[in-house]
């Protein structure tokens, strides 16, 4: 059930956490634009961006400096902010603080302290890239950013393996391919992986394909080399030899799928194969989207 009270303004001494655009104005919501022009001050992660956010909005606020490298100190003058009774709305420079942005660390001490501490949701790249990822199944794993150093990003990737869900991933435009080279090497080129890059801005691009492709895709240069990336990579992908199909089988799943749902194809090998279920849906699934090979 929705609710259809208007849109309060902001209340004495509690914390709100705002949801900003991550790269299109008009997804800024009425309660966020609300809470930003009556809480007594913004914690931001970058004021200067947020000043252009302001502007745009057409808003004034008083700012401070929230940011990952003053978070633990400026955290406790949000404390002692809402101890004299002040609103605070927290924000990072783009999206939903506390996803790989700060803002963790004075939600938890908030809460710690007493004080009311309210989500004012909104724009998010994790659930924006997930929307049109074409996920289907129960459930995903969110991992942040990749790390930035080759050995422990090869170390972080190989972990992955063991995980029986899709995992989401960010990573930079000046690491994506490095990236990209170690996950092929690691999970091997049939893999499906979703890429989203800009998403809601001008340059915005969104591609499914197989990990080898992937790889080719980002070497050729056809994206523009800006803009966070979000990977999903789709998990599991079984490896083992007992798993290997041959190009028969997977003939006679492309030949299923042309008359059968997608189900009836699944349960047809599962019941005159030896592959597990799991691999042969994963197969069926990627014919059915024109990934098969």
């Amino acid at each position: 059930m929705t609710n259809d009270q208007p849109d309060k303004e902001a209340r004495p001494a509690t914390l709100y956490v705002v949801a900003t655009p991550i790269g299109n104005m008009g997804d800024i919501t009425h309660r966020a634009v609300k809470i930003l022009s009556s809480v007594d001050i913004i914690a931001a992660e970058d004021t200067r961006n947020t000043k252009g956010l302001l502007s745009k909005l057409n808003l004034q606020g008083r700012l401070i400096s929230y940011r990952e490298h003053n978070e633990v100190t400026s955290s406790d003058g949000i404390i002692k902010l809402l101890s004299g009774g002040n609103s605070v709305a927290i924000v990072s420079d783009a999206g939903t603080p506390g996803i790989c942005d700060p803002g963790a660390i004075v939600v938890a001490k908030a809460r710690d302290a007493g004080y009311r501490v309210e989500p004012i949701p909104g724009a998010s790249a994790l659930t924006a890239a997930l929307s049109v990822s074409g996920l289907i199944q129960q459930g995903f794993l969110f991992k942040g950013f990749v790390p930035a150093k080759s050995g422990e990003r090869k170390q972080f990737l190989t972990k992955l393996t063991s995980y029986d869900v899709p995992v989401v991933l960010f990573e930079s435009p000046h690491r994506i391919k490095a990236c990209l080279s170690e996950m092929l090497s690691i999970f091997g080129e049939d893999l499906r992986v979703f890429i989203g890059r800009e998403l809601t801005k001008a340059n915005e691009e969104t591609v499914s394909l197989s990990l080898g492709d992937a790889v080719i895709w980002v070497s050729s240069g056809v994206y523009q080399s800006r803009g966070e990336f979000v990977l999903t990579l789709f998990l599991p992908l079984t490896v083992s030899g007992e798993d290997k199909v041959s190009t028969e089988v997977k003939e006679l799943m492309k030949d299923l799928l042309q008359s059968l749902p997608l189900k009836q194809t699944v349960d047809i090998v599962a019941k005159y194969s030896q592959i597990p279920r799991k691999r042969i849906y994963q197969m069926a699934l990627d014919i059915k989207n024109g990934l098969g090979k």
